[in-house]
């Protein structure tokens, strides 16, 4: 009894606040107003009144000839900007930090071979140096090593990945190669007496440092600042590698603006069709390659994001790469181990930036970005022919609503 009582009073204000409403409405009230919204925004799209009338054509059509050119832009523009912002990205790992990271490591290396190198030749702690060493000194593998890391100090500093401190870091790397490079040759000269030989050598070997330890960006030794360096270079990497707020927010908001667009569209058919009597095929062909352009740049974005992803594994790889150092007393084994192990390391480099240019190559953004333009022009072309389709179908009655008083 009191269950029929509630279910008759809330019939009964319903009926007040809205007039005669259908059964199910009172029932399931909760329900429908969740209906509500979008049977409104369907009668706007479709161009009809709360009542069901049709409104106004001239009006309609008016108004559809600027809104869906607008809204279809709208996408176009947030698409594009989600897009190129990606590109930009990847184009800057690829001409820049791609190439700093592997010249870095590169004379990382190159600088533990050439004191490998130094070592062999000269001798440290139970070595002795070589017999041929008084008549041919270094040799030539080492001033090649050392040529080797300062060229690619000199190539990553021209990257333009490095900030202002950072190139004026490399600088100061290069001038302590120098000085490096002096102290060995400076052992060489000297390599008669064993008290000045082993010297030279330790001071060379402390401000080489081992190269090992943690990185510290305030360590006067060579091998833990290019350390410091490469660290920096790859949280930019992983910066410029991440998802950022800017395309992510673009692209969100493009695909809320492409379905308020196809929405629009099918209302304003539903319109042409039941005020006009025409089936417009033509209006839906337009309106296609605006959404079709989100498939092509989300497949372009994919395939960014990607490549980005790439090197910043490369990247992780390539700092993990060292020359390790066993110690002994320099047999001939031994001796036959470590340039082996300096061969492996060259091949290891050389792997890592080979791998990392072929996947770049596929990431060119002269094939990329001429798709995306031409998917772009082609969007806007039949943007601007939806607004001219709907003006040549509503030409006569604009005619006479702007004539009309």
């Amino acid at each position: 009894m009191s269950g029929r009582l509630t279910r008759r009073l809330r019939e009964g204000v319903a009926r007040e606040t809205g007039g005669r409403v259908p059964r199910w409405f009172a029932r399931f009230g909760r329900r429908a107003t969740w209906g509500v919204p979008w049977r409104a925004l369907w009668r706007w799209s479709s161009g009809r009144t709360p009542s069901g009338d049709r409104r106004s054509t001239a009006q309609f059509l008016l108004g559809r000839m600027l809104l869906l050119p607008a809204v279809a832009f709208a996408v176009l523009a947030l698409a594009a900007t989600a897009y190129f912002d990606l590109q930009g990205r990847t184009e800057q790992l690829r001409d820049r930090y791609a190439p700093a990271v592997v010249e870095l490591t590169h004379a990382r290396t190159s600088l533990m071979l050439a004191q490998h190198e130094a070592e062999h030749r000269l001798g440290t702690g139970k070595r002795e140096p070589l017999p041929q060493t008084a008549l041919v000194g270094l040799g030539e593998r080492y001033p090649s090593l050392l040529t080797e890391a300062s060229q690619s100090l000199n190539s990553a500093a021209q990257t333009k990945a490095l900030r202002k401190a950072q190139a004026q870091e490399v600088r100061v790397i290069s001038g302590l190669v120098v000085a490096y490079d002096y102290w060995i040759n400076w052992a060489n000269s000297h390599h008669g007496s064993d008290v000045l030989r082993k010297a030279g050598m330790e001071y060379a070997a402390d401000l080489l440092g081992k190269g090992t330890g943690p990185i510290d960006a305030t360590s006067p030794a060579l091998l833990d600042r290019i350390r410091s360096l490469e660290k920096a270079l790859r949280a930019d990497v992983d910066d410029l590698s991440a998802w950022d707020a800017l395309p992510v927010g673009a692209a969100s908001a493009a695909v809320l603006a492409a379905l308020f667009f196809a929405f629009t569209v099918v209302g304003t058919l539903n319109f042409v069709r039941g005020q006009l009597r025409i089936r417009s095929p033509l209006l839906t062909v337009y309106a296609v390659p605006v959404l079709l352009v989100l498939v092509v740049l989300a497949s372009g974005a994919a395939v960014q994001h990607q490549a980005q992803r790439h090197v910043r594994h490369t990247a992780e790889n390539l700092g993990g790469i060292s020359v390790p150092q066993a110690p002994g007393d320099g047999t001939e084994k031994e001796i036959e181990s470590e340039m082996k192990s300096e061969i492996r390391t060259d091949h290891l480099i050389e792997d890592e930036a080979e791998l990392l240019a072929a996947n770049l190559r596929d990431t060119h953004p002269g094939a990329w970005t001429s798709a995306a333009a031409l998917a772009l022009a082609l969007a806007a072309a039949t943007t601007v022919a939806c607004g001219f389709t709907l003006f040549h179908y509503g030409r006569r009655h604009l005619a006479i609503h702007w004539r009309s008083p």
